[in-house]
This record gives C-alpha cells, structure tokens and sequence, in this order.
C-alpha cells in the first residue's frame, strides 16, 4: 500500500508540473513552438532548439508522464484494491481527463482551435491534478484505515460523520462557481486580455467600464472572483458552525488561497504583468481548487474502502 501511495504521490507532483507547465506554454506564448507537428516537435524528436520549442515540448513530455503515472496508479488500484469502488473511479477518472487534456492539446496542434475552447485546456489540466490528488487522499485514508483510530476531540465530530445537506450544497455549489470563474480567467489569458483593465480595483478608472470586447471580458473575470470571494468567506462560515475539523481547515486554507489568488491577480494591472507572477497566479488557483475538491470530496458518504492489499 505505501509503494501504491507514493506512486500515487509522485502522479500528483508531476500533474501539477504539468498544470504549471501549460500556464508557462501560454505566458510565454509558446504554443507554436513546434509546429504543426504533434506528438514530434517540428517533425522530429530532436529539432533544432529555440525557446518556444523547449517550453512547448517540455510540456508534452511533463503531460505524457503523467499519462504513464496515471496508468500505473490505474491498474495498480485494480489489481490491489479490486473493491475500493470509489478508488477505482477517481483513478479512471485521473486517466479519462489525462487522454481528454492530450486528444485536446493535439487538436490544437493540428487544427487551430478558437479561444473558448482552448480555455478549456487549462480547466481540464486541474481536473487531471485534482482526480490524481484524491486518489492519493483516498489510498492515505485506506492506509488509516489500517491502524487504531484516536477518538475525536471533545466537541468534535469524527471525520466520517455524514454532513449536513445544506452545508454540502454550500461546499458543492461553490465548486462548480469558481470552476466557471477558472474557465473565464483562462479565456481572458488566451485572448491576450490581462491587461484590457488598467489599474485595480478600478477598471481603466472606471467603476463600470463599457462590457464588450477584452475590456468586457476582463471586468466579468473580476465581477466573477469578487462574488467568489463573498461565497468562499460564506463556505467558511458555514464550515466553522460544523464540527468537523477535517472540514474547517480546509475551508481556511482555500480562503487563504482565494486571498492570495485575488491578490496575485491584482498584480497584473498595477504593472506586474510577467511570467513569474501569472505563475504565481496559477499556483494559488490550482491550491485554491485542490482544497476546495477535496472538501467536496470529504462530503461523499462514507464509502468503506477495501484494504486487502496483495502488495
């Protein structure tokens, strides 16, 4: 089982070099950097190299690990856990959306793709990240499973304890918002449209700037975090009344990690636009989305999880 997890481990590591990676692609824009050719670079494994052409095919091999890692969790889960139904689904699910991002990405080599759909790529990276971190979250709870479970807390609820419907929907619903959020932050990316709102909070020193056009966009990604924002500090609140403690940090720590979002987001039209801080951005939004998933993960009912390992 720890052979499987840190396998499983390793998976997450390099799912998230990979979300970063693709960011780096986009910043930099180096999406052409190997041609027309896919999966070679420029029709051959070894061209002649430019900048362009090692971010673009250092990210293809970053992504085609994790596509290997990913398989190996997969049929090592199936072999060694055949009954962790559960298990067996996040890890198909790593593997599904690891051959959607790839079919994706080479469909965008091959044949140019409009912006709206290449946005898509980015949200498809951080569900590949997020099926790899729960799997890896669900093989550490088998491993728990394993050894004598310490009594809760006084005042506590045990981590397996059913949550409330209405807290769910909050947790859940929430998700599914920021999700929406994320997909129209890479848009204004890929349409080159970070900078179409000057200055922050206010909008080219507008509070309402005319609503078309990349200024459009760009003011309706900062409409939609700002509501993000007020939904997260309610998800907060709501946690907080609960007495799960598994629960409440996460909602700390995917507070501070939209805090930090906003914050790094903000950068880019006081003047910080480069590669580092739209790295910096990426990195608090795929933090922010890892927690979030996991809190929603942690509201599924309780499912018990096969721990018969033949490793």
């Amino acid at each position: 089982m720890k052979a499987l997890r840190a396998v499983s481990v390793a998976n997450t590591v390099v799912m998230l070099a990979a979300v970063l990676w693709g960011a780096w692609v986009t910043s930099s824009e180096s999406g052409d950097g190997c041609g027309a050719s896919w999966p070679l670079c420029k029709g051959t494994f070894m061209p002649e190299w430019d900048y362009a052409a090692i971010v673009e095919f250092g990210h293809r091999v970053v992504s085609a690990l994790a596509g290997l890692f990913s398989i190996v969790v997969l049929i090592w889960v199936l072999r060694a856990l055949p009954a962790a139904v559960r298990l067996k689904r996040l890890a198909f699910g790593t593997v599904f959306f690891v051959v959607l991002q790839g079919a994706l990405g080479a469909a965008a080599v091959l044949w140019p793709q409009p912006d709206l759909v290449m946005a898509l790529h980015f949200g498809f990276s951080l569900l590949c990240f997020t099926f790899a971190l729960l799997v890896t979250v669900a093989l550490g709870e088998a491993v728990r499973e394993d050894r004598p479970a310490a009594p809760p807390a006084p005042g506590e609820a045990a981590p397996a304890e059913a949550v409330d419907p209405g807290l769910r929907t909050i947790i859940w619903g929430t998700a599914v918002y920021t999700y929406l959020v994320i997909y129209l932050g890479a848009y204004v990316r890929h349409i080159g449209a970070s900078l179409a709102c000057m200055g922050w909070p206010l909008c080219n020193g507008e509070l309402w700037p005319t609503l078309y056009g990349p200024v459009g966009a760009n003011f309706a990604h900062r409409l939609g975090a700002a509501l993000g924002v007020l939904l997260v500090l309610r998800l907060w609140w709501a946690v907080r009344q609960s007495g799960r403690r598994d629960l409440r940090r996460g909602a700390s720590w995917a507070l501070a990690f939209m805090l930090a979002q906003v914050a790094s987001g903000a950068l880019f039209p006081l003047g910080y636009l480069n590669l580092l801080t739209q790295l910096l951005h990426t990195t608090c939004i795929s933090g922010f989305w890892a927690v979030l998933s996991y809190l929603c993960y942690r509201t599924l009912p309780a499912h018990p999880a096969a721990v018969a390992v033949s490793a």
